[in-house]
């Protein structure tokens, strides 16, 4: 965490495909990522709230962007897959 003009900073950025509904390959995975995404929503909030401030998502990546307290899901294609990643990692 840092302190910039503004006040408290901090940055939180995660590198795994748990949190999302496809895997970096593609494939879907709502089970893993249903057991996943509380993991991630709550503590996001709980710093919000004891921080005081609300959360600013940052610069969409390749692996996606952050949508209130989680991660976007990318559109499927026609055979259900999502994007595949593997070439980013």
């Amino acid at each position: 965490m840092t302190t910039s003009s503004y006040g408290p900073m901090a940055t939180v950025s995660v590198h795994h495909d748990i949190w999302c509904w496809f895997d970096f390959s593609g494939r879907p995975h709502p089970e893993v990522q249903s057991m996943n995404a509380p993991r991630l929503t709550q503590p996001l909030r709980e710093v919000c709230t004891t921080l005081g401030m609300e959360a600013e998502a940052g610069e969409p990546t390749y692996f996606g962007h952050a949508v209130d307290f989680g991660i976007s899901t990318p559109d499927a294609d026609d055979n259900g897959l999502g994007p595949d990643l593997t070439g980013w990692l």
